[in-house]
């Protein structure tokens, strides 16, 4: 696998997320925050994980048993921005998508209150420390968290 493989990627998880965002709502030009990219196979997560680490720098001091996230040098350019943080993901035969990309809302609150009850599409994940919304798309999970990846993790020790 390339840079170019790895970007292939990336951009039809970010293209089918917008797809998903304007299918659903009337905002548009959301920024991506972070990436999950679900690996379809060992052999894939395997490529992905070795792109990664010429790209950037592993974000946690251990990877999890989920996988390995990675704060890149240089962002990927993306239909929706650039992109900073990815993780590769194992396996998973719960998570059959391709990919799930974070994107920011400038008002969680507002945006929350708008959608969640309004669209049927739309459902709520409680963390420890923050919130997000999940919607479902095509071959993807969209997320909107109510905290930017950076405020609500350091993955840098």
């Amino acid at each position: 696998m390339t840079k170019q493989d790895l970007e292939k990627i990336v951009n039809y998880i970010v293209s089918q997320g917008l797809k998903a965002i304007k299918d659903n709502t009337d905002v548009e030009g959301l920024p991506v925050d972070y990436m999950g990219i679900f690996a379809e196979d060992d052999g894939e997560f395997m490529e992905i994980d070795e792109v990664l680490k010429t790209l950037g720098v592993l974000g946690d001091k251990t990877a999890t048993p989920s996988g390995s996230t990675y704060l890149l040098n240089e962002p990927l350019n993306t239909p929706a921005g650039p992109l900073k943080v990815i993780k590769i993901r194992k396996p998973d035969p719960t998570r059959p998508q391709r990919g799930a990309p974070d994107f920011r809302v400038s008002d969680y609150s507002k945006f929350k209150e708008k959608y969640l009850a309004s669209c049927g599409n739309f459902s709520l994940m409680i963390r420890p420390k923050y919130e997000m919304m999940e919607l479902k798309g095509i071959n993807v999970l969209v997320y909107f968290p109510s905290k930017s990846f950076n405020d609500r993790q350091t993955i840098i020790n």
